[in-house]
Formats: C-alpha cells, sequence, structure tokens
C-alpha cells in the first residue's frame, strides 16, 4: 500500500513538473515583444512630431494675419501712415507681444508699405528652420 502511495505522489510530481516547465517567456521572446513596442513607440512619435509641426505652421499663418489686421487698423487710426516697426503695434495695443513672435520665438518680419501688398504691409517669418529666404518661409502676400 505505501508502494502505490509512493508512486501515484511521484507521478503527480512529475506531472507537476512537466505541467509548469514551459510556462515561462524566453528572453528571446521577451526581446521580441520590447523591440516591436519600441518600433510601434517611435512610429507614433513621428506621427504627433508632424502634427506638432503642422499645428505651429498653422499659428504662424494666424499671427501673420492678427498683424495684418492691426498694421490696417493703425493705418485707418493714423491717416494712412505706416506703423514703423512690430514695436508700434505692439506698444499702442494692435497686437498682442505675443502675436509679434513665430511659434520658433523669432519676431515677425514687416515691412509697410510692402512691396507685395503696396496698400498694406509684408510680413513674413523664417519658419521652422529658422533662415531667411529658404523655402519654409511663411508670407503674408502668400496667403491671400
Amino acid at each position: 500500500m505505501i508502494r502505490m502511495i509512493r508512486g501515484y505522489l511521484e507521478k503527480q510530481r512529475s506531472r507537476r513538473r512537466h505541467r509548469f516547465s514551459g510556462a515561462g517567456f524566453s528572453l528571446l521572446e521577451i526581446m521580441i515583444v520590447l523591440a516591436l513596442i519600441g518600433m510601434i513607440g517611435a512610429g507614433i512619435a513621428v506621427v504627433v512630431n508632424n502634427s506638432f509641426q503642422k499645428a505651429k505652421v498653422k499659428i504662424a499663418k494666424e499671427r501673420i494675419k492678427e498683424i495684418s489686421q492691426g498694421v490696417t487698423t493703425f493705418m485707418i487710426d493714423s491717416n494712412s501712415s505706416c506703423p514703423k516697426s512690430l514695436d508700434d503695434l505692439v506698444a499702442q495695443k494692435y497686437v498682442s507681444r505675443a502675436s509679434a513672435k513665430d511659434p520658433w520665438g523669432k519676431e515677425f518680419v514687416m515691412r509697410c508699405p510692402g512691396q507685395n501688398d503696396t496698400d498694406g504691409a509684408d510680413i513674413t517669418s523664417s519658419g521652422p528652420d529658422k533662415a531667411d529666404g529658404t523655402a519654409d518661409d511663411i508670407k503674408s502676400w502668400e496667403q491671400q
């Protein structure tokens, strides 16, 4: 009887060992899952970064419109004389201080009267690369 019990217990132990021996993950499986998570995260980061860049360009265009409207209002109030600089518009509260800078931290360049907009002002931003005269520059006369 004792032999039967020992035999039974030995079979139970053997089954448990067999059942739990393949329950964990191998290092290779964990590395593959981590690599996939990293690739998905990198893809999401690229999409989010592109969205932020597009949003900054849109903000710059809106601020250029705001400055153009400020110039127009200034000219109406001062009998068609142009503001000398953006500081004049900010000082007389036609434009807010925050709107005088583009989303990349540089001040907009304003020329009044403009060469392209002779009735108003030409306003430009150097764009994301912060260099004047490049393809990504944002210009008031190209938005209309």
